[in-house]
């Protein structure tokens, strides 16, 4: 089913399926997860973030082609310079795999054919549809928080939002890719929340999740990682849904001084006197909500301008 639909997808000047490898740093394992990934894949792109290494010359050895950034620009930076790369192509399947074979190249059937069906614009593979074992304890707290975080802003009910193995119609990479902003390690949440404002399809498959010896399968410190993602999906939601993020805090602050200006009345009626400290307390609450609201409005009102404009550059 996949060969037939594969050969299918093979249109003159269009790609059918192309694999984008982020790498970093990698000559140890990138020809291995290049020669994996050909079997199921028209091009394999290897993304080389400035790497100090041999990365580079191994991966075109092994039959990449390559698309080099001059300095580090992070995660972010070379999935938007892949995901760039393949809607510059008209890349019919464009999928994200990761350099240090934490991922199993056997998995990409499962995400290429609901692209090719069009049963799905983005997906994910995701290690958590299925009992895993294999990732560690303080990994998955921390995956399973930022995607409660993703999916309670998206409305959407994924498993793992920081999954980096997924596949990308054209039609989403029209999408997505132009309103990507994000360069760290954010920008897998960031991929999702804009997936989800252009009510883009996005599915689950299993996957497995793989554990090479003697392989370092991350570098970054995971609490620096865990508060970039937080701090990136913060941003997003103020930015895609400012009403919510700064109307909701501001009717907490005016419901507040609502209490507190109550409390002022009653110490008037009784003292006959203005409590100080309270009524400074109840003017703060006051001053907090009207600027919260009115920050709500001018963004809610620069969204809208925003999407307009770009609605009309695209069409």
């Amino acid at each position: 089913m996949l060969s037939e639909k594969h050969t299918e997808s093979n249109k003159k000047d269009q790609i059918g399926i192309m694999v984008c490898i982020p790498t970093y740093n990698a000559e140890s394992t990138i020809s291995e997860a290049v020669k994996r990934c050909k079997e199921f894949a028209d091009l394999v792109l290897v993304v080389d973030d400035g790497s100090t290494d041999n990365s580079e010359s191994v991966a075109r050895e092994a039959g990449a082609e390559i698309l080099s950034h001059k300095i580090n620009l992070g995660y972010g930076g070379a999935i938007k310079s892949g995901l760039a790369e393949a809607l510059k192509r008209k890349v019919q399947v464009t999928i994200t795999f990761d350099a240090d074979l934490q991922h199993d190249s056997q998995d990409l059937p499962k995400l290429i054919n609901p692209i090719l069906s069009n049963s799905a614009d983005i997906v994910i593979g995701s290690r958590f549809l299925e009992r895993n074992d294999h990732v560690k304890p303080y990994r998955k707290f921390g995956i399973k928080l930022i995607t409660k975080i993703v999916n309670s802003f998206s409305g959407s009910k994924i498993q793992d939002a920081e999954s980096g193995l997924r596949s990308y119609s054209l039609n989403a990479l029209k999408k997505i890719v132009p309103v990507l902003e994000t360069e760290g390690m954010g920008m897998s949440a960031e991929i999702l929340l804009k997936a989800a404002v252009s009510k883009l399809k996005i599915i689950e498959v299993s996957r497995k999740e793989l554990y090479p010896e003697n392989v370092e399968t991350s570098s970054q410190n995971p609490l620096r990682h865990g508060l970039t993602v937080v701090l990136t999906i913060v941003k997003l939601i103020i930015e895609t849904k400012p009403l919510p993020s700064f109307g909701i805090p501001s009717l907490i602050f005016f419901f507040a001084s609502i209490i507190s200006s109550l409390s002022v009345i009653d110490f008037y009626n009784h003292a006959g006197r203005l409590p100080v400290g309270m009524t400074v307390f109840t003017l703060l609450l006051v001053s907090i909500g009207f600027f919260l609201l009115l920050a709500a409005i001018i963004l809610y009102v620069l969204s809208r301008i925003s999407t307009k404009v770009n609605f009309d550059t695209k069409a």
